[in-house]
């Protein structure tokens, strides 16, 4: 067989079966190119509600008689929120004191975007683990709910967060036993300190 009249038929088989094979490795450049040019996520508009709670503050509270103080008491102390890694987070660090002696710890709030929720973890040195709140907006006040045992004792805890027209924060917390009334305990002002 003469290799020349052989060489058109080469050229034809090759043209066959590499043909379909380039147009799939460039849609797989471009498939790549399309994943490296994803943007980078973006905290929503959620997290941006949160920046009135960040900065240095320093709160008053006072504790209502209840079954918790039945001498009701008084509370102050230090908080710190800062933005948590890519703006996904706000953590803030408190300490002070209460009726029941010195507390400290931190929490993480965070949007989560399948519950369409606020997820608040609060650490503190006088419960074990971590108190999950969940929370939402009502108007111009935040609220966060949590139900947790302490001490053998189902409790509720619901906290209303609203930020006053000379920049100040109220907290106000009510606590509910065994899925009884909430009733108030405790009500928190804080004032942002300028560094």
């Amino acid at each position: 067989m003469n290799s020349l009249a052989a060489l058109p038929r080469i050229v034809a088989a090759a043209i066959v079966f590499l043909c379909p094979a380039a147009p799939l490795q460039s849609q797989d450049k471009t498939a790549n190119s399309a994943v490296q040019k994803e943007p980078a996520p973006t905290p929503g508009p959620e997290m941006d509600q949160l920046k009135f709670l960040r900065g240095y503050w320093r709160y008053v509270s006072i504790y209502d008689k209840s079954s918790f103080y039945p001498n009701g008491g008084k509370g102050s102390g230090t908080y710190i929120t800062t933005e948590g890694p890519g703006g996904f987070s706000q953590i803030a660090e408190f300490s002070g004191i209460s009726p029941d002696g010195r507390e400290f710890g931190h929490e993480v709030t965070t949007w989560d975007p399948r519950e369409h929720v606020y997820k608040s973890y609060v650490f503190g040195n006088n419960f074990p683990g971590c108190i999950v709140r969940t929370g939402h907006w009502d108007g111009t006040t935040l609220i966060f709910d949590a139900d947790f045992v302490l001490g053998g004792t189902k409790l509720h805890l619901q906290s209303s967060t609203v930020e006053n027209s000379d920049g100040s924060v109220t907290i106000a917390e009510k606590f509910g036993v065994d899925g009884g009334e909430l009733k108030p305990t405790l009500t928190l002002k804080a004032t942002r300190e300028k560094i």
